[in-house]
């Protein structure tokens, strides 16, 4: 017998889930959230098999069973998903799950585990205008169950916005049709910035590296200061400035004052992978002498 992995099922009562297949005699398993629990797996197919019956009872509840579907069909049950989200009703998207699911989404951390909390979720999610693709996708059937595993991508139809994630999801069939058992959603892990500790004089350091590219005299050099969607609120200016060129095309005029800056008053906060130093500081114009003291808020 082989081992493989699924992926994880999630489950109200704490049990492993496990299903036997006697064509390739192997065993696919996983666990659930909860205190252990043991059981013992035959060698006998026949035993397996109601074994595996009796356990999915416990997780999911009496379900007919309907092993009578395709891999087409499978990936088709997605796009019922994706047609629904498409309504803008959270209602609907919920409905498309099971009594007893568990959906572990991309932007919460907090797993959803019936009909309103599941809904709840989806009245904030709904809100980007999603509708999702398939990019890769792994297919799994067994009796009364499926499965659907792999990386799909969103495009936000309210901002634009692309966003790849990993996906797991669990159908089994409850009455009459197939419904979500289990949905995993987590974003592409290699695109995460780790977040990196820093400290509350390391934060104020941050201005002194800005304040020397002042220093010398090159707008390029002080534009690149500014992260990829950085927004410049400029003390001279009326003008937002959003991109890297508009910053650059404000320092051109500014550092032709020769400014430099002292931090006068500083509050430091810090975060997950950002930090903020807000107060006040003053600048000495080196091309006149004169002096400007103004607040100021940098976020990392």
């Amino acid at each position: 017998m082989k081992l493989s992995a699924i992926a994880l099922l999630a489950a109200v009562a704490s049990v492993d889930a496990f299903a036997f297949n006697g064509a390739n005699n192997q065993i696919s398993t996983a666990r659930t959230f909860g205190a252990p629990s043991t059981f013992t797996v035959s060698r006998n197919a026949e035993e397996s098999s109601t074994a595996l019956n009796g356990w999915r009872q416990k997780i999911f509840g009496k379900s007919e069973a309907k092993s009578d579907i395709s891999e087409s069909e499978v990936r088709a049950l997605f796009s019922l998903w994706n047609s629904a989200l498409a309504t803008g009703d959270s209602r609907i998207v919920a409905k498309r799950y099971a009594d007893q699911a568990v959906l572990l989404p991309t932007v919460s951390d907090t797993p959803r585990t019936d009909f309103a909390s599941i809904k709840d979720y989806f009245d904030a999610f709904l809100l980007k205008e999603p509708q999702g693709t398939i990019l890769e996708g792994d297919i799994r059937i067994g009796d009364g169950w499926a499965q659907d595993a792999g990386i799909y991508e969103f495009t936000m139809g309210a901002t634009g916005d692309k966003v790849k994630a990993r996906y797991t999801y669990v159908y089994v069939y409850e009455n009459n049709q197939w419904k979500i058992a289990h949905h995993h959603s987590s974003v592409m892990p290699e695109g995460i910035d780790i977040a990196k500790s820093i400290t509350e004089d390391e934060v104020r350091g941050l201005f002194q590296l800005w304040n020397s590219a002042l220093d010398t005299l090159d707008s390029d050099a002080v534009a690149k200061r500014y992260a990829k969607e950085g927004v410049l609120l400029p003390t001279v200016s009326d003008v937002p400035r959003t991109d890297y060129d508009t910053i650059k095309d404000y320092f051109d005029a500014f550092l032709l004052k020769k400014p430099q800056g002292v931090i006068l008053e500083s509050n430091v906060m810090i975060g997950t992978n950002w930090c903020q130093d807000a107060g006040i500081y003053e600048f000495t114009m080196g091309a006149t002498g004169d002096k400007v003291k103004a607040r100021y808020t940098y976020v990392y």
